[in-house]
């Protein structure tokens, strides 16, 4: 599939702080880590190759839905990469299967793997959220990931104007020389 002459994105840059957590409660019996690529078939092995961690909750026996995590230097767009500090994660993917959307396994979720991350020294985890995915944005601030930032972007034959938060840049960014967002740059004012 040819990649579209002209790409527009704006996406949230939320984080959860993860010294706030506390263990609120008995293990949930519907989550778990998944190490075998049991859940979300293809996605999930993929995720797992590129060393993503990964929960699934399952529903009458069968994985419903997924949640991965990676750390390190992440590859949002192929000349977009985000890099994180020392004992931060990045939620990459989550899915819930239709048919069982709406019942709040997507906060279930979320919440295992931020008692799981807190209890093994972790302090913060960073998503980026596309603006226009209500359903994402509504489980975040549940799960009190709170928004810190933007980022937006018009992309046109491999030129990009890119706004980080207050600060605009532009330029040609591809595969072999990708722009590289730290996500302290919304620490501040």
């Amino acid at each position: 599939m040819p990649r579209p002459l002209i790409d527009v994105r704006v996406w949230v840059v939320s984080s959860a702080d993860f010294t706030a957590v506390v263990e609120d409660g008995p293990p949930d019996a519907g989550v778990r880590w998944d190490i075998e690529a049991k859940a979300g078939g293809s996605v999930i092995a993929d995720e797992l190759a590129r060393g993503a961690l990964t929960a699934v909750i399952e529903c009458n026996g069968r994985p419903v839905g997924w949640d991965s995590f990676a750390t390190g230097v992440i590859t949002k767009e192929d000349w977009l990469r985000f890099v994180l500090r020392d004992r931060e994660i990045y939620g990459s993917r989550s899915f819930v299967e239709p048919e069982y959307r709406g019942r709040g396994l997507a906060v279930r979720l979320a919440r295992f793997v931020h008692r799981e991350f807190a209890r093994h020294g972790y302090l913060r985890d960073y998503s980026v959220i596309d603006v226009l995915n209500r359903n994402a944005l509504a489980v975040a601030a549940r799960v009190r990931h709170l928004p810190i930032g933007r980022i937006g972007y018009v992309r046109c034959y491999g030129f990009t104007v890119i706004r980080i938060g207050r600060r605009v840049r532009a330029g040609f960014w591809s595969a072999k020389n990708p722009l590289v967002i730290d996500f302290g740059v919304f620490d501040g004012p």
